[in-house]
């Protein structure tokens, strides 16, 4: 099996991996449940790892990341929103 499949596969999964989180916010317009620390740190880190892909250049690692981290910025929107 080849390997770089495994890492897209994997990558897609936390790029994704919101999605939920963020359709039961829009359904409900609730997410009192949901910590704004950790969502801080989770965005921060994902522009830091955003920053390093596109610094290393591959382009399927800046996808991701991208992707990563406009889902958990757009879940921290829904979390000051939804207050």
């Amino acid at each position: 099996m080849n390997m770089q499949w495994l890492g897209l596969a994997g990558g897609l999964m936390v790029a994704f991996g919101f999605v939920p989180q963020i359709i039961k916010a829009l359904r409900t317009r609730s997410t009192g449940d949901l910590s704004i620390y950790t969502l801080l740190v989770i965005f921060t880190g994902g522009l830091f790892y955003t920053a390093y892909s596109i610094h290393i250049g591959d382009p399927v690692f800046i996808t991701i990341n991208v992707l990563a981290t406009g889902n958990t910025f757009f879940l921290l929107i829904l979390k000051v929103r939804f207050r």
